[in-house]
C-alpha cells in the first residue's frame, strides 16, 4: 500500500470524477439557454419527449383546452394512464422522476407544477375559443413540442394599428395584432368583462 500523501492526488482525482458523473446525473435532459431560465418543475418533464417523440396530442393531456376557458394542467392519473406501465424512460434518471408521479398519485396529492403563463385577472382568454378557431398551441406558447423545460418565449412585435410601437408576447397589443389578423372580435369586452 502506498503513502497516504500518494493517495491524497488519487483520492481527489477519485471524488471529482464522483462530483461530474453526478452532475450529469443530475439532470435528465440539456437544457437550452432559455429553457434554463424556466422554472425548475417538480417533475422534469420534457414536452419534446411526449409530444414530438411520442406525438403524444397536446389533447390529450390537456383535454380541456378546447372544452374550457383553461388548458389545464393533466391530473397526475393522466400522467398514470401510462406511467402505470412505462417505469422508466430512454435517459439515465427518467425511473426516479417517473417514480416521484407514481407517489403523488399514491399520495392522493396534485403534482404542485408551477406555473408559467399567467395573465392579469381584468383579462378573460377563452382556451377553448382558440383552439376550435384553429389558432396552434405554438402561436402564443412558442415551440412547446420542442422543449424540454417549458419557458415563456419573448416573441416581440411591431404594433401597425398603435404608432409602431413594440408589443412582447401576451401583451394586449400582441393578442390584438393576432386578432386583427384573424378577423376576430377586437370588441373590449371580447377578452375585458
Amino acid at each position: 500500500m502506498g503513502s497516504p500523501k500518494r493517495l491524497i492526488p488519487l483520492a481527489t482525482a477519485l471524488c471529482a470524477l464522483v462530483a461530474v458523473a453526478a452532475g450529469a446525473a443530475a439532470s435528465l435532459y440539456s437544457y437550452t439557454d432559455e429553457e434554463l431560465a424556466g422554472e425548475v418543475q417538480p417533475i422534469e418533464f420534457s414536452h419534446a419527449v411526449h409530444a414530438t417523440k411520442l406525438e403524444i396530442e397536446c389533447l390529450y393531456c390537456h383535454t380541456a383546452a378546447d372544452k374550457g376557458p383553461h388548458a389545464t394542467i393533466p391530473a397526475v392519473s393522466v400522467c398514470m394512464g401510462c406511467h402505470q406501465w412505462v417505469k422508466e424512460g430512454e435517459s439515465p434518471g427518467s425511473a426516479e422522476e417517473i417514480a416521484k408521479i407514481a407517489s403523488y398519485y399514491e399520495s392522493g396529492e396534485s403534482i404542485p407544477w408551477l406555473r408559467i403563463y399567467n395573465l392579469p385577472e381584468h383579462v378573460q382568454f377563452k382556451h377553448m375559443r382558440h383552439v376550435q378557431a384553429g389558432v396552434e398551441c405554438q402561436r402564443c406558447h412558442g415551440p412547446i413540442q420542442e422543449m424540454n423545460r417549458v419557458y415563456m418565449t419573448p416573441d416581440t412585435v411591431t404594433r401597425n394599428h398603435s404608432l409602431w410601437l413594440p408589443a412582447a408576447k401576451l401583451e394586449m397589443g400582441w393578442c390584438m395584432d393576432c386578432h386583427l389578423e384573424m378577423g376576430a372580435a377586437d370588441d373590449c369586452t371580447a377578452c375585458h368583462y
